[in-house]
């Protein structure tokens, strides 16, 4: 059936024509006004549902004083007036619907009831709909889904506050940062704000363990959505929830590896229950898989240091295809150049360093330990790197060749007046015309030791850099040409921002000493790229504290140092000069005190 005039009418929010529509149906028989009031469109939607849509309260009332009745009729897809008016969080429709009819329909699409709308977001409509039909908790959708699990998918509110902060991160897992008290008493907190989930949990605990046409259960579903607040609620009040399988046989820490929640896994990890923990972390899916198995097949960094970093994790444990978190991680490590912070990479080194072991079985015939070079690939990778660093060497050769002619402070030139004025007073020599004006000082002698060691790690890295790009040399050998002159590259720059500060400084000092300071330190922090390297190597060590507590301190001391070493030999380098030339003038000065005297 098209439309009715009432329907037409509701549509518009005229609330006036409704009225008089309604009022001139009156004048017929019940029958035929019970008939008017009901009719259905193509969808088999009244005029209520319009009124309800367009969130007409007079409307309604107006429609329901004549048919008490009216919201009983759903349409075609199953919803009624109800679930509409919960779905649009019209709150005082949805009262005044249930106090007109307190029997009306609370039936939804898909199977659903007025309640699996009001549990994702609507606490209060959530109280309500629970005093109304307590029943509803039990009901199941089409796909088998109770209330429990749409509240369990309920987003996170404390993404509220970061979400306008990290809006171009993974905003979801700085979320985790505002859980920080123990699980129960957030779980009170959540119960005291009537969250829907807690609301549903009070009303039917038994509902936590129903699981879907899939085999999911609520706090799989929590885990899925990344919901930290549904899961802390579910695993306090029923904590038999953590080891309760979907169809793969996962756990909800499966789940939560599988879609990359960090703030769960860190949550399970770090905060919950020990007597809990033991019996989750391990337990193996159909594939034999388990959260660790699952979180470097995926590779994810983040969490699999979460993981290994926990000492109730076991790492040695094999799958149905018998391999170890070690086998899997040995396949995901590429062959030949690559970055040497990827993913991949550190997950090996934290598994070696926290004794992880291969299969029982032999590395002859596994092809992961036997990976192929794809020579094409990689020769293509090394020429297009080094034409990107080719660039930069050059450069920074650039700069540091015209830093040499171009002294800062200038030099001394023939007929110099105040040159020879100075010397005749100082009863020396006037200095040679081309000699730098400002040498002498330590500042200088640290310039020209940082800008020749820039020009020279430039050089070689431009000169390795051309043997790259030639085909005919050994790919073996290109492979290590380009390493060379990434680390000589790094080296270079490093050290031209210190003929960068110690320029600043000459020419500054004597005028405007607190800018030299301020510039020096500003230019340190150039550097920030060498301490992304040491807090990688910080996070993945101290991640095993708890797993092997000596020997994370040991590694953590010993390999701070030689990355210190690595990032920043050109500093030892010139500040060591500088500390030898200090050294000698001291010596030089003592010597001569007593021909002086």
């Amino acid at each position: 059936m098209d439309d009715t005039p009432l329907h037409c009418a509701a549509r518009a929010g005229n609330t006036n024509m409704v009225a008089r529509l309604v009022e001139l149906a009156s004048e017929d028989e019940d029958d035929k006004v019970g008939a008017f009031l009901r009719a259905q469109d193509k969808r088999g939607e009244t005029a209520l549902h319009e009124a309800v849509r367009f969130g007409g309260e007079k409307m309604v009332q107006a429609l329901m004083n004549k048919d008490k009745e009216l919201a009983r009729v759903a349409a075609k897809d199953g919803t009624s007036p109800l679930y509409l008016a919960i779905s649009l969080s019209h709150h005082k429709i949805a009262q005044l619907l249930h106090n007109a009819d307190d029997k009306l329909s609370y039936s939804g699409p898909k199977g659903q009831n007025a309640l699996h709308a009001a549990a994702v977001h609507d606490r209060e409509m959530t109280t309500l709909l629970l005093g109304w039909n307590k029943d509803l908790v039990k009901q199941k959708d089409g796909d088998g889904s109770t209330p429990l699990h749409f509240a369990a998918s309920a987003p996170d509110p404390s993404l509220h506050f970061t979400i306008f902060v990290f809006s171009a991160s993974n905003f979801e897992s700085y979320s985790f940062g505002f859980y920080l008290l123990p699980p129960r008493c957030l779980t009170k907190i959540f119960e005291w704000r009537k969250l829907p989930l807690a609301q549903l949990l009070q009303a039917d605990p038994a509902s936590a363990f129903q699981p879907d046409k899939h085999g999911s259960f609520p706090v799989h579903v929590a885990a899925s959505a990344g919901s930290l607040e549904s899961v802390i609620i579910l695993l306090t009040r029923c904590p038999l929830c953590a080891g309760l399988r979907n169809a793969k046989g996962q756990t909800f820490l499966h789940v939560s590896v599988k879609n990359k929640r960090l703030h769960i896994v860190k949550f399970v990890c770090q905060l919950w229950a020990r007597r809990h923990l033991e019996s989750v972390v391990n337990i193996q899916d159909n594939n034999g898989d388990t959260a660790l198995h699952l979180a470097i097949r995926e590779r994810e960094l983040d969490i699999s240091r979460c993981l290994i970093g926990n000492p109730y994790v076991l790492v040695n444990l094999q799958n149905r295809e018998g391999k170890t978190p070690m086998d899997l991680a040995t396949g995901n490590v590429q062959s030949g150049f690559y970055f040497g912070l990827t993913a991949h990479r550190r997950i090996l080194s934290m598994l070696t360093f926290a004794g992880a072991l291969t299969g029982n079985r032999r590395r002859d015939l596994i092809p992961e330990y036997n990976p192929h070079l794809d020579e094409d690939g990689e020769s293509k990778k090394i020429t297009d790197f080094a034409q990107i660093v080719g660039i930069g060497s050059v450069l920074v050769a650039t700069a540091t060749f015209a830093a040499a002619l171009t002294m800062p402070g200038g030099v001394w030139t023939p007929g110099d007046s105040s040159s020879r004025k100075k010397a005749v007073t100082a009863l020396l020599p006037p200095p040679p015309a081309g000699t730098p004006v400002l040498a002498g000082s330590y500042a200088f002698d640290g310039f020209v030791v940082s800008n020749t060691l820039a020009f020279i790690c430039s050089t070689l890295a431009t000169f390795s850099l051309v043997y790259c790009g030639v085909a005919a040399v050994d790919l073996y050998k290109r492979i290590e040409l380009v390493t060379f002159s990434l680390a000589l590259l790094l080296c270079a720059a490093r050290s031209f921002c210190a003929t960068f500060a110690f320029s600043l400084f000459l020419l500054l000092a004597k005028v405007r000493y607190g800018t030299a300071i301020a510039s020096c330190v500003m230019t340190s922090f150039a550097l920030l790229d060498g301490l992304w390297f040491l807090l990688a190597s910080y996070h993945d060590t101290t991640a095993l504290f708890f797993r092997r507590r000596k020997a994370t301190l040991f590694k953590l001391g010993t390999g701070l140092l030689a990355n210190i070493i690595y990032l920043f030999w050109p500093y030892i380098v010139i500040f060591g000069y500088m500390l030898a030339d200090y050294f000698k003038n001291i010596e030089h000065i003592t010597k001569n005190q007593p021909l002086l005297n």
